[in-house]
Protein backbone atom coordinates (compact mmCIF):
# COMPACT_ATOMS: atom_id res chain seq x y z
CA UNK A 1 0.00 0.00 0.00
CA UNK A 2 3.21 2.38 0.88
CA UNK A 3 4.46 2.05 -2.40
CA UNK A 4 1.07 2.51 -4.71
CA UNK A 5 0.57 5.79 -2.86
CA UNK A 6 3.81 6.76 -3.05
CA UNK A 7 3.71 6.22 -7.22
CA UNK A 8 0.48 8.19 -7.16
CA UNK A 9 1.84 10.86 -5.16
CA UNK A 10 4.88 11.33 -8.22
CA UNK A 11 2.88 10.74 -11.13
CA UNK A 12 -0.15 12.75 -9.57
CA UNK A 13 2.22 15.98 -9.92
CA UNK A 14 3.30 14.74 -13.45
CA UNK A 15 -0.19 15.12 -14.69
CA UNK A 16 -1.91 17.57 -17.67
CA UNK A 17 -3.88 18.10 -14.38
CA UNK A 18 -0.76 19.49 -12.04
CA UNK A 19 0.27 21.84 -14.54
CA UNK A 20 -0.14 24.71 -12.64
CA UNK A 21 2.20 23.40 -9.90
CA UNK A 22 4.72 22.72 -12.29
CA UNK A 23 4.83 26.05 -13.80
CA UNK A 24 4.68 27.79 -10.40
CA UNK A 25 8.24 25.40 -9.60
CA UNK A 26 9.47 26.11 -12.94
CA UNK A 27 8.91 30.24 -12.61
CA UNK A 28 10.13 29.88 -8.58
CA UNK A 29 13.82 27.81 -9.82
CA UNK A 30 13.98 29.70 -13.31
CA UNK A 31 16.08 32.34 -11.15
CA UNK A 32 18.77 30.19 -9.56
CA UNK A 33 22.00 29.00 -11.32
CA UNK A 34 23.54 25.33 -10.61
CA UNK A 35 25.98 27.43 -8.16
CA UNK A 36 23.39 28.32 -6.18
CA UNK A 37 21.79 24.88 -5.64
CA UNK A 38 21.71 24.78 -2.00
CA UNK A 39 20.09 28.10 -2.00
CA UNK A 40 17.11 26.51 -4.12
CA UNK A 41 17.15 23.43 -2.12
CA UNK A 42 16.32 25.58 1.15
CA UNK A 43 13.85 27.56 -0.89
CA UNK A 44 12.10 23.95 -2.18
CA UNK A 45 12.59 22.79 1.72
CA UNK A 46 9.99 25.77 2.90
CA UNK A 47 7.78 25.04 0.25
CA UNK A 48 7.88 21.29 0.74
CA UNK A 49 7.34 21.43 4.74
CA UNK A 50 4.57 24.42 4.27
CA UNK A 51 2.68 22.28 1.76
CA UNK A 52 3.28 19.26 3.61
CA UNK A 53 1.12 21.14 6.95
CA UNK A 54 -1.38 22.83 4.87
CA UNK A 55 -2.10 19.02 3.15
CA UNK A 56 -1.94 17.14 6.11
CA UNK A 57 -4.49 19.50 8.07
CA UNK A 58 -6.47 19.65 5.26
CA UNK A 59 -6.79 16.13 4.58
CA UNK A 60 -7.24 15.41 8.42
CA UNK A 61 -10.11 17.85 8.27
CA UNK A 62 -8.30 19.99 10.98
CA UNK A 63 -8.77 23.09 8.70
CA UNK A 64 -11.04 23.28 5.94
CA UNK A 65 -10.80 25.95 2.70
CA UNK A 66 -13.28 26.70 0.21
CA UNK A 67 -11.67 24.48 -2.89
CA UNK A 68 -12.72 27.26 -5.43
CA UNK A 69 -10.79 30.46 -3.80
CA UNK A 70 -8.02 27.98 -3.19
CA UNK A 71 -7.90 27.46 -6.85
CA UNK A 72 -7.70 30.97 -7.79
CA UNK A 73 -4.85 31.38 -5.46
CA UNK A 74 -2.55 28.88 -7.03
CA UNK A 75 -2.57 30.90 -10.27
CA UNK A 76 -1.99 34.31 -8.10
CA UNK A 77 1.19 32.52 -6.79
CA UNK A 78 2.17 32.05 -9.87
CA UNK A 79 1.65 35.74 -11.35
CA UNK A 80 3.35 37.17 -7.91
CA UNK A 81 6.57 35.16 -8.52
CA UNK A 82 6.28 35.97 -12.30
CA UNK A 83 6.25 39.42 -11.42
CA UNK A 84 8.79 39.09 -9.31
CA UNK A 85 11.48 37.32 -12.03
CA UNK A 86 10.56 40.03 -14.12
CA UNK A 87 11.89 42.83 -11.16
CA UNK A 88 14.83 40.64 -10.09
CA UNK A 89 15.66 37.99 -12.13
CA UNK A 90 17.81 36.63 -9.62
CA UNK A 91 16.90 34.99 -5.99
CA UNK A 92 16.51 36.97 -3.03
CA UNK A 93 16.67 36.04 0.88
CA UNK A 94 12.88 36.25 1.21
CA UNK A 95 12.52 33.56 -1.56
CA UNK A 96 12.49 30.97 1.16
CA UNK A 97 9.25 32.73 2.97
CA UNK A 98 7.44 33.50 -0.05
CA UNK A 99 7.84 30.05 -1.49
CA UNK A 100 6.94 28.76 2.13
CA UNK A 101 3.77 30.81 2.08
CA UNK A 102 2.93 29.74 -1.54
CA UNK A 103 3.41 26.35 -0.22
CA UNK A 104 0.69 26.54 2.46
CA UNK A 105 -1.52 27.51 -0.58
CA UNK A 106 -0.43 25.00 -3.16
CA UNK A 107 -0.97 22.17 -0.51
CA UNK A 108 -4.60 23.14 -0.03
CA UNK A 109 -5.08 22.70 -3.54
CA UNK A 110 -3.54 19.33 -3.67
CA UNK A 111 -5.91 18.27 -0.83
CA UNK A 112 -8.86 18.55 -2.71
CA UNK A 113 -7.73 15.74 -5.46
CA UNK A 114 -6.20 13.90 -2.58
CA UNK A 115 -9.56 13.66 -0.70
CA UNK A 116 -11.26 12.59 -4.05
CA UNK A 117 -8.70 9.83 -4.17
CA UNK A 118 -9.03 8.85 -0.66
CA UNK A 119 -12.81 8.74 -0.74
CA UNK A 120 -14.43 5.97 1.49
CA UNK A 121 -10.81 5.19 2.74
CA UNK A 122 -9.02 5.40 5.97
CA UNK A 123 -7.05 8.06 6.22
CA UNK A 124 -3.83 6.31 7.49
CA UNK A 125 -0.85 9.05 8.25
CA UNK A 126 2.23 6.25 7.51
CA UNK A 127 0.47 4.09 4.68
CA UNK A 128 -1.66 6.84 2.67
CA UNK A 129 -1.16 10.38 3.09
CA UNK A 130 2.83 10.11 4.16
CA UNK A 131 3.68 8.25 0.83
CA UNK A 132 1.46 10.32 -1.63
CA UNK A 133 3.48 13.49 -0.16
CA UNK A 134 6.88 12.04 -0.36
CA UNK A 135 5.87 10.94 -4.34
CA UNK A 136 4.74 14.35 -4.66
CA UNK A 137 8.26 15.72 -3.66
CA UNK A 138 10.30 13.04 -5.53
CA UNK A 139 8.41 14.22 -8.77
CA UNK A 140 9.19 17.76 -7.51
CA UNK A 141 12.62 17.18 -6.90
CA UNK A 142 13.17 15.58 -10.16
CA UNK A 143 11.52 17.83 -12.25
CA UNK A 144 13.36 20.62 -10.45
CA UNK A 145 16.93 18.82 -11.31
CA UNK A 146 15.96 18.60 -14.71
CA UNK A 147 14.75 22.01 -14.90
CA UNK A 148 17.97 23.61 -13.19
CA UNK A 149 20.41 21.78 -15.28
CA UNK A 150 18.60 22.10 -18.50
CA UNK A 151 18.93 25.74 -17.86
CA UNK A 152 22.60 25.75 -16.82
CA UNK A 153 23.12 23.84 -20.45
CA UNK A 154 21.24 26.78 -22.24
CA UNK A 155 22.94 29.58 -20.46
CA UNK A 156 26.12 27.36 -21.35
CA UNK A 157 25.31 28.00 -24.87
CA UNK A 158 24.93 31.70 -24.86
CA UNK A 159 22.19 31.83 -27.45
CA UNK A 160 20.14 34.65 -24.99
CA UNK A 161 21.54 36.51 -22.26
CA UNK A 162 19.89 34.34 -18.83
CA UNK A 163 17.98 37.43 -17.34
CA UNK A 164 15.88 37.87 -20.79
CA UNK A 165 15.22 33.85 -20.44
CA UNK A 166 13.73 34.15 -17.08
CA UNK A 167 11.66 37.04 -18.34
CA UNK A 168 10.39 35.42 -21.22
CA UNK A 169 9.41 32.07 -19.66
CA UNK A 170 7.76 34.08 -16.72
CA UNK A 171 5.97 36.29 -19.34
CA UNK A 172 4.87 33.09 -20.76
CA UNK A 173 3.48 31.83 -17.48
CA UNK A 174 2.11 34.98 -16.27
CA UNK A 175 -0.27 34.96 -19.23
CA UNK A 176 -1.17 31.50 -18.71
CA UNK A 177 -1.66 32.18 -14.68
CA UNK A 178 -3.68 35.38 -15.72
CA UNK A 179 -6.22 33.05 -17.66
CA UNK A 180 -6.13 30.51 -15.08
CA UNK A 181 -6.88 33.33 -12.37
CA UNK A 182 -10.20 34.87 -14.62
CA UNK A 183 -11.00 31.83 -15.54
CA UNK A 184 -11.29 30.32 -11.82
CA UNK A 185 -12.35 33.64 -10.12
CA UNK A 186 -15.85 32.83 -11.57
CA UNK A 187 -16.59 29.74 -9.87
CA UNK A 188 -15.47 31.39 -6.58
CA UNK A 189 -18.84 30.85 -4.60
Amino acid sequence: MFFEFLQQGFFHILDIGALDHLLFLLVLGIVYDVSQWKKLLWVLTAFTVAHSLSLALSILNIINVNSQLVEFLIPLTILITCIENFIYQTPKKYNVILAGGFGLIHGLGFSNSLKELFMGMDINLFQTLLPFNIGIELAQILFMSILIFLLHYFNKLKLIAYCKLVRIVSAFVAVQSIVWLFTRFTNIN
